[in-house]
């Protein structure tokens, strides 16, 4: 029985430490990709400064007719195949269609794992830059 208690006890702790270490996580990468504004991408569209990569869902990216202009499609799990044929000092911005950093979140931060020094998530995604009716081209 006490086997038993102390079993339950280092449970009950694991979890507790465990739900206060992961949302420390969680709120150290909210700040750890670099984000760029729909306004400056706008603004730098022209300037052909960066690459685009278009990080959305399969479903989100079948579901639509458009892309940001310039932007190539990248799977996100096709992450580690696209890293190998580009320089590590790209500028790089991502956008998915979340309004929050979901998939370019998750995929700056695995190029920035693998050495790629300018990444930028675009704030407020695919969704923000269609509510203000930014240039889009057909893909």
């Amino acid at each position: 029985m006490k086997n038993f208690l102390l079993f339950v006890v280092a449970v009950v702790l694991g979890v507790v430490l465990g739900i206060g270490g992961t949302t420390q996580a969680l709120a150290a990468t909210a700040t750890d990709v670099q984000t760029i504004t729909k306004e400056e991408l706008r603004a730098k569209l022209d300037s052909h400064e960066f690459t685009i990569l278009d990080v959305r869902s399969d479903s989100h990216w079948s579901s639509s007719e458009n892309k940001i202009p310039g932007a190539i499609r990248l799977p996100s799990d096709k992450l580690n195949i696209w890293a190998q044929n580009f320089h590590k000092n790209t500028p790089i911005v991502l956008y998915c269609a979340c309004n929050g950093l979901g998939t370019s979140g998750r995929v700056a931060r695995g190029l920035m794992a693998k050495g790629f020094t300018h990444v930028y998530a675009l704030t407020g995604g695919w969704t923000e830059w269609l509510m203000n009716s930014y240039p889009v081209v057909h893909k």
